[in-house]
């Protein structure tokens, strides 16, 4: 188990987890269609700095739980 947490708190294996959800959270969020995204307040184009200002945020919140 120790080696399982060892990869986890490896910072390159971190920043590429963190990549692959914005990739994965932005590809999901273009697949919607205009309609949809208007309902949740944003358009097509600020998809990229919605998904960062949600982890970010997401990461905050998990930092201030963890304290």
């Amino acid at each position: 188990m120790s080696v399982l947490n060892n990869i986890k708190n490896n910072i390159i294996v971190s920043k590429f987890v963190s990549w692959l959800e914005f990739s994965n959270t932005c590809r999901a969020l273009n697949g919607l269609d205009d309609n949809t995204l208007s309902d949740i307040g944003i358009v097509r184009g600020q998809i990229p700095e919605f998904v960062a200002d949600k982890m970010v945020a997401n990461s905050n919140s998990k930092n201030e739980n963890a304290a």
